[in-house]
């Protein structure tokens, strides 16, 4: 019986929840389950994360208001929603408070806000959602980040333990490690230690020819919980032009390839790769986070569309407004000045995340319904992709479509 995808997807019920952590084979589990080994942990969450974007690079009324918004995602709507702090840590109220669940804790190579981190471990009424160890961003690959003097506030500086009004540059790589390989081994287990092995932790890269080596790292390693890959587009203002010019990768055939070594090695269903990377930057947010997951993608990250749907960002595509590094936005956005970001109202911010998400769960059950999947997400399913370009065709392992 034919039946209209649009009504299956308000008929049935969907699964829409991807898995951040590793996940153990059958036979790994249930022998750890019977002789008492170790279990990684794991967390549900919507496949659609709320990517890093730092307290400082935005203001404390447009992070309030995110964090409103997740918080209302997940307890009332039970939309899993989770959102990454960026590097720079985040308020110490919310480091002892029940909302830290929501979050992903992001360190960096500046280590900017990690103090404040660690001395509230002991008071921390819940584990944060993940911990995200940043070695790259797609839209500036082998660059640090840079938080421009007319950001850093009294606040700011306090958060991070720096002197107030001067330049925060990150360095381009963690300067206590040499190589991906000694990273898993130092900051992975070191930070799995710090939280008592209950909270997954997975590294950030850019999107490169030397994922798929990193990414076969990581397999052989039982305390990674996964990976992120972030492609060339996107980019919030702490990125150099000559970065987003002329350097980097874009995400799709990067996640594909590791997709599909992940595959020859049967552990496509072990290592959650997560993409980022200018998902939604032309509006269509659901649909291209859709399309990454059928190419092997858990689940995405998104930064810049949220600035733009939730608070009304003035910059787009066509128009960058570029004034994010320098603190003048004039919605008040990414700006420290109180006269400015005083514009923005966190409830209304936290409204139109709840309404964001909430339109991009529709979406993705429309996506759903008519490739007859409900209990799970189509993840690597690309028998349903088509292109019409045919060496993007070739190279992802898609249908040409002519």
């Amino acid at each position: 019986m034919l039946t209209d995808p649009a009504l299956d997807a308000g008929r049935h019920e969907f699964n829409l929840t991807t898995t951040l952590g590793r996940v153990l084979s059958p036979e790994d589990f249930l022998d750890r389950t019977i002789n008492g080994g170790w279990i990684p942990p794991t967390r549900e969450i919507f496949p659609f994360v709320i990517g890093s974007m730092s307290f400082g690079a935005l203001s404390p009324n447009m992070w309030l208001g995110l964090l409103q918004g997740v918080a209302y995602c997940n307890e009332v709507l039970g939309i899993p929603v989770v959102m990454c702090t960026g590097e720079g840590g985040c308020p110490p109220w919310v480091l002892r408070s029940p909302y830290l669940k929501y979050i992903i804790l992001q360190i960096a190579s500046g280590y900017f806000g990690w103090d404040e981190i660690i001395r509230a471990i002991p008071e921390m009424q819940c584990d944060p959602a993940a911990i995200e160890i940043k070695y790259g961003q797609g839209a500036k690959p082998g660059d640090g980040g840079l938080l421009m003097w007319y950001k850093v506030s009294k606040l700011i500086a306090r958060l991070r333990g720096v002197p107030e009004s001067v330049d925060l540059p990150s360095p381009p790589v963690h300067q206590t490690l040499y190589s991906i390989e000694e990273s898993v081994m130092k900051m992975v287990q070191t930070m799995s230690t710090a939280f008592g092995h209950k909270v997954p932790i997975y590294p950030k890269i850019s999107a490169s020819t030397s994922a798929k080596a990193v990414l076969n790292n990581l397999v052989r390693n039982p305390f990674a919980a996964g990976l992120l890959i972030d492609g060339i587009d996107g980019g919030t203002g702490a990125a150099y032009n000559i970065s987003m010019d002329a350097t980097g990768h874009p995400v799709a055939s990067c996640v594909r390839e590791c997709y599909l070594d992940l595959a020859a090695q049967g552990k496509q269903n072990e290592i959650p790769i997560f993409a980022a990377g200018g998902i939604g930057k032309n509006g269509n947010v659901a649909q291209n986070g859709m399309a990454l997951i059928m190419l092997g993608a858990s689940g995405v990250h998104i930064g810049k569309y949220i600035m733009q749907a939730a608070a009304g960002c003035l910059g787009n595509e066509k128009n960058r407004c570029n004034v994010c590094n320098l603190g003048i936005c004039p919605k008040g956005i990414t700006s420290q000045n109180p006269k400015l970001y005083r514009r923005l109202d966190p409830d209304l911010v936290a409204e139109r995340v709840a309404d964001v998400f909430m339109a991009i769960r529709t979406e993705v059950k429309k996506i759903m319904a008519p490739l007859g999947r409900s209990q799970s997400l189509p993840i690597g399913m690309s028998d349903a992709l088509g292109i019409a370009d045919k060496d993007a065709a070739d190279l992802l392992k898609i249908s040409y479509i002519c």
